[in-house]
Parts: structure tokens; C-alpha cells; sequence
């Protein structure tokens, strides 16, 4: 079954735990121009070790997921109402006072029909300090699916302002490509992943990195063209999120049909990306952090609850099914068993740590937990207060005040989004379902 709804932000990734069930337990105690790119092929390290990390973002510096510039986060959300034949995408800004309902942006459809808004869609690609939105899609339906670029500025995202589409890689075919933004070899310019079937879709997938800066007419600096991680086609990918000059790690999923998928964690440095994956277990919940504060990069993978609903495939093994299992970057490895859904990370106490929500999964019925950070990784905590029925969605400091919030998204026939503090409801607020 599809994933109900992707949702981007402000993203923090997941996760890090020694064992230990999923099922309730206390509450632990807060810690608070234009012509093609260029062809390149630079030389990357096949180590398959966790990316390492750097200081989170200095005071005063831009986000890359702060579109209008202010110092504060700002929320990304691709709405998709079947039964109210709805769709569109939503930009929520960030103040002084958290995420503003007031203060939003609305691209219809009938400007540009998103097709997938997912994790890794934020990023500044031209380099002029105000985020921009990477999202897949078409302005209409005779035009091929393909990224499109939307521009931050002083004001946000322009609501009725063409998105810019990025030119296609020189050695292949972009129909249908999937993409992803991070900075994969850490020179602190936004780049692009790109999955792209190869021409007359005959043989595999091919993995294209586009190198940042973007011109305006959406034309990369350089690329690069590699085979793909899974030895197959792909599609799905997961990415580290960007955050100064760190270079970021890229999981790329094997492809699916519902059913829960391995990913490969592919590693980032001076070179790119490595052309060796590391193979994770399964799970198409994914999220980087540090969950233990030690300044390494650790990697959470989930069961999001999705399953291929063909006769005899159903369910997932008994690894795989409701599990979390952390990759620490100092070799460890955690598993938390009892619940599936989204896995969303963020810094909700702000003591240097990341914190994971995982949960929600199966139209919400599944519980979503808390994990908080901690010297020896992550450790159980509770369900949040006065969240039922809800999924998480992103996290990211709304405020600016140093800590992340946590976003849930909650309704059937609604789209209402919860904003948390991962203990406590600070707020609440529908999104226009007309």
C-alpha cells in the first residue's frame, strides 16, 4: 500500500538505540546559465563506515530550510486529499511564536501538481542564503515528470510563480526521475541525487549527481553519472540533511511494491559519493542524526507499515516487522521492536542531541514514541500528549529560540498539523481543505 502522505522540512534525521521494546513506558527525564553541465567522475571512497559530523549551524547563519530568510524554519507539505479530489503544496513560515497558520504560501495544482514532496527537498541550490524547494512533479500533465526548482526569497515561495525545471543530465533520460537534495562532497553548495531509467528504459538505473551551484535556469555546475547502488532500479531515497560543510549520506532503496525494501547507505567526502553501498536492513523509514552527541553520524531504518498486498506477500519477517534498528557511527547497532510508521529526528530538548519519533504508521494507528538522545544513544521515553490519530511529519526550529519542534499531521478528510515540543502539544492548525 502507498504511504498516505510525504511531507518535507526542516529535516533532522533519525535515530539511534540499544535494544528494547516499543511498548509503552515512563516518560525518561528531558535533556532539553545556460548550457549542460560538464561530465565528471570524481573519485570516491568505498568505505562503507557512517558519514562523519560537524557542528550543527552556527548562530546568525542561513538554513538551508529557512525560505524567507528570517533565522527560523519554515514547514513544506505536499497536501493530498483523494476524497476532497484536493491537491496542492503548502508552506508554512516559521516565527517568533513557532509555525504562523496565517503566514503561508498555497501552490495549486493548477500551477505545478506535486508528485512526491519527501524528505530531502530543501536546500539553497543557487547559493543566495534563502532556501529553495526541490519538488517533483509537472506544471501540466502533457509535460514530463521531472524535478522542479521553487526559489526562496525575502517574501518565501511566490505562489503563482512558475517553478524552474532543472535541466536534464546530458547521458540520460529524466522521465519519471526521483531526487534528493544534500551536499555530497562537503565543499557547503547544495547538489542534487537524481534516480533516472536509463534511455528506452533498457538495462538499470542510473544514480546522477547534479553539483551545485544551480544557475536560475535550474542548470547544475557539474555532474556525474554513476551505477546504481542496488544493482537494479530504484527510486526511493533517503538523505542526510544539510548542515554547513558537512558532506551528506545518501540511503538508496531497492524497488518496491509496497513491501518493506533494503537500503544502501552509500558515504560522502571531498570525492562524492562512494559507488559501494553498505547494505541496511529493511525498512523504508529512514533518518540520520547523532544520537549519542558524539559527533558521528549515526543511521535509524524502520518499518513504515507499508506492505505489497499481492496474495502470499502481505507480511514482512519477524526482523523487519513493527522494528527500528540504529546504526551507530561507532559500529553499534540498537533494535527497538513494537511499532511502525514515519521516524522523524530532531533536537527537541536542545542538549546537543538528536531525538527520534517512529510511529503512527497503518492510517495512524499505530502508537508513535519518543526516543531521546542520550551519552549511551537512544533511550524509550513516551507517547506525546494530546497527539491520537497522527503522524510524524518534520521537525525543525520554527521558532528560532535553538531547539527543534516536532510536526505531526493528523485527519482523514482533513490535513491538520500538530506542532510539539515531543512532550506536549504547543499548538494546532488545519490547512485549507477547499
Amino acid at each position: 500500500m502507498p504511504r498516505r502522505m510525504m511531507i518535507w522540512l526542516a529535516l533532522t534525521l533519525l535515530l539511534a538505540a540499544c535494544g528494547g521494546e516499543l511498548r509503552p513506558q515512563p516518560r525518561s527525564e528531558p535533556q532539553t546559465a545556460s548550457r549542460s553541465p560538464a561530465p565528471s567522475t570524481p573519485t570516491a571512497s568505498t568505505s562503507a563506515a557512517l558519514p562523519t559530523s560537524t557542528p550543527r549551524t552556527a548562530k546568525g547563519e542561513r538554513r538551508a530550510d529557512d525560505v524567507d530568510g528570517d533565522g527560523r524554519a519554515d514547514l513544506v507539505v505536499a497536501v493530498d486529499l483523494p476524497r476532497k479530489n484536493l491537491q496542492y503544496l503548502a508552506i508554512v513560515y516559521g516565527s517568533s511564536r513557532g509555525l504562523h497558520p496565517r503566514k503561508r504560501t498555497i501552490v495549486s495544482s493548477d500551477v505545478f501538481r506535486s508528485w512526491l514532496i519527501d524528505a530531502g527537498v530543501r536546500a539553497d541550490l543557487d547559493g543566495d542564503g534563502f532556501g529553495d524547494i526541490l519538488g517533483h512533479g509537472r506544471p501540466r500533465d502533457d509535460q514530463p515528470m521531472r524535478p522542479h526548482i521553487f526559489w526562496g526569497g525575502p517574501h518565501g515561495i511566490e505562489a503563482r510563480t512558475p517553478s524552474t525545471p532543472m535541466v536534464p543530465p546530458t547521458e540520460t533520460d529524466v522521465e519519471s526521475s526521483r531526487a534528493v537534495a544534500g551536499d555530497f562532497d562537503g565543499d557547503g553548495a547544495a547538489d542534487v541525487a537524481m534516480s533516472s531509467p536509463p534511455a528506452s528504459h533498457q538495462g538499470d538505473a542510473k544514480l546522477v549527481i547534479l553539483y551545485g551551484p544551480f544557475s536560475r535556469e535550474g542548470v547544475a555546475s557539474r555532474q556525474s553519472v554513476q551505477p546504481s547502488p542496488t544493482g537494479r532500479e530504484f527510486w526511493r531515497m533517503t538523505v542526510d540533511r544539510i548542515e554547513g560543510r558537512r558532506a551528506t549520506g545518501l540511503i538508496v532503496y531497492e524497488g518496491d511494491d509496497g513491501e518493506q525494501t533494503s537500503g544502501w547507505l552509500l558515504t560522502a567526502g571531498p570525492g562524492g559519493l562512494s559507488k559501494v553501498g553498505r547494505q541496511l536492513n529493511k525498512g523504508m523509514a529512514a533518518t540520520f542524526g547523532d544520537f549519542d552527541g558524539d559527533g558521528a553520524r549515526d543511521v535509524a531504518v524502520g518499518d513504515d507499515g507499508s506492505r505489497n498486498d499481492e496474495p502470499g506477500y502481505e507480511t514482512e519477517a519477524p526482523s523487519v516487522h513493527e522494528t527500528l534498528t540504529v546504526y551507530y557511527g561507532d559500529g553499534r547497532t540498537g533494535t527497538f521492536k513494537g511499532t511502525q510508521g514515519p521516524a522523524i529526528s530532531g533536537d527537541f530538548n536542545g542538549d546537543g542531541r538528536d531525538d527520534l519519533a517512529f510511529g503512527g504508521g497503518n492510517r495512524f494507528y499505530d502508537p508513535v514514541r519518543i526516543w531521546w538522545g542520550s551519552p549511551s544513544g537512544l533511550r524509550a521515553g513516551g507517547a506525546v500528549d494530546g497527539v491520537s490519530r497522527a503522524e510524524p511529519l518534520a521537525a525543525g526550529d520554527y521558532d528560532g529560540d535553538g531547539d527543534d519542534e516536532l510536526a505531526f499531521a493528523g485527519g482523514d478528510n482533513s490535513f491538520e498539523i500538530i506542532v510539539t515540543d515531543g512532550r506536549k502539544v504547543l499548538g494546532r492548525f488545519d490547512l485549507p481543505t477547499e
